[in-house]
């Protein structure tokens, strides 16, 4: 039973682990690999800015960043929570301020109506594009273009419906309402900084994100010749970093998860040495007679460790049959809440199981089967 839960244990957290890799990668890559962020706080990492850092990207870099060479698309992102109504439906949602580039850069398109226009950006409009989840709590089956729904107390046009766009960094996208970043500043959020600005590259990568750090700390006043990201108040990432970066996460999880599991094999393995004990000296006799029509040592020693091997073996194919069916009922479960989801069992891993079971029989039964091999055939006949 130690082996049975300790193999199964194995397969099954390398099952959730890449399952889960998959996923974010998948997000990661979902909105294009030309894309790049630049955010508040210094480094080379995505994730949330601290208290300290939130403000450093200012509304005027994100203009300069339009005129950038080697940027297009690109888009600013101001993001906040808020209650938004229609009648008397009422939800909290993200509200995002953006620009017409949001569309492209985020990869997403409209299903109804159509997207926010330079003009909207220019004028302030209050207009909104709302995503597919907002519609469907909003509006029902209801078409919401040209209808009003109110934001902090301000009424916006729906002028869009998002294509379904599922979940990505495990947030919905779908529950999101893009409207212009200048009338956001206006009425709902008044402030000159901005949580992200979003671009696709369209020279090479490396070279534009060195140029574009550099053309920040500019902006910024910062000495840094070093060109140290971390000495930076702000952080140009890629998608191939943020790839990088949530595979090595992922990687850590998945052996951290396995190194727990490895705790019920070594149990399991500690539980054979202990049975294969009592079974040499329980059948004390048998090994007497044995040897007394000319059994060797050797060959009482191989008949032990070959009955540890095959107990051990038998335990961990039943524990990667069970493991590979409990992922697949887990993974059954969680596409319900994540439709992305991916059942995944590697050949490598139940290769590394089997090789495992087989390795702590190999190891466990070792001393039994020793014990047994030096046991006296006089002695042994005379047990009762």
């Amino acid at each position: 039973m130690g082996i049975v839960i300790g193999i199964g244990s194995v397969i099954l957290m390398v099952s959730v682990g890449k399952g889960a890799e998959g996923l974010i990668l998948a997000s990661v890559k979902s909105f294009g690999d030309r894309s790049i962020f630049v955010q508040p706080g210094g480094g080379t990492e995505g994730g949330p800015p601290s208290v300290t850092a939130i403000d450093k990207i200012k509304y005027k870099d994100y203009l300069a960043m339009k005129n950038f060479r080697g940027l297009e698309d690109v888009a600013p992102m101001l993001i906040y929570q808020s209650a938004v109504s229609y009648q008397s439906t009422s939800l909290k949602t993200r509200i995002i301020g953006s620009n017409e580039n949001y569309e492209k850069a985020i990869n997403v398109g409209v299903s109804r109506g159509r997207f926010l226009s330079a003009d909207d950006v220019n004028n302030a409009s209050k207009v909104a594009v709302i995503g597919l989840g907002n519609a469907s709590d909003l509006f029902g089956d209801q078409d919401p273009v040209g209808r009003n729904i109110k934001i902090n107390g301000y009424n916006y046009q729906v002028i869009g419906v998002m294509d379904k766009q599922g979940t990505r960094f495990f947030q919905d996208f779908d529950k999101r309402i893009v409207i212009p970043i200048t009338t956001m500043k206006a009425t709902v959020f008044g402030v000159d900084y901005i949580s992200t600005v979003m671009a696709n590259v369209n020279g090479n990568l490396e070279e534009t994100m060195v140029d574009l750090r550099r053309f920040i700390r500019q902006r910024h006043a910062l000495y840094n010749p070093e060109e140290d990201p971390n000495k930076d108040d702000f952080r140009v990432v890629s998608q191939v970093d943020a790839a990088k970066t949530f595979q090595q996460v992922a990687d850590v999880l998945t052996v951290s998860l396995v190194a727990i599991a490895a705790i019920s094999l070594l149990v399991g393995g500690i539980g054979i040495m202990n049975i294969m004990l009592v079974a040499v000296s329980e059948r004390t006799r048998e090994i007497g007679l044995r040897k007394a029509v000319g059994a060797a040592n050797s060959d009482i020693s191989l008949q032990f460790l070959i009955e540890a091997i095959v107990l051990t073996f038998v335990a961990g194919a039943i524990g990667v049959i069970g493991g590979v069916l409990v992922s697949w009922l887990i993974s059954l479960v969680l596409v319900r809440f994540q439709p992305d989801w991916q059942f995944v069992v590697t050949l490598d891993s139940i290769a590394v199981a089997f090789g495992v079971s087989v390795m702590i029989g190999l190891i466990f039964g070792i001393y039994p089967a020793r014990v047994a091999s030096k046991l006296d055939p006089i002695v042994c006949l005379r047990t009762e």
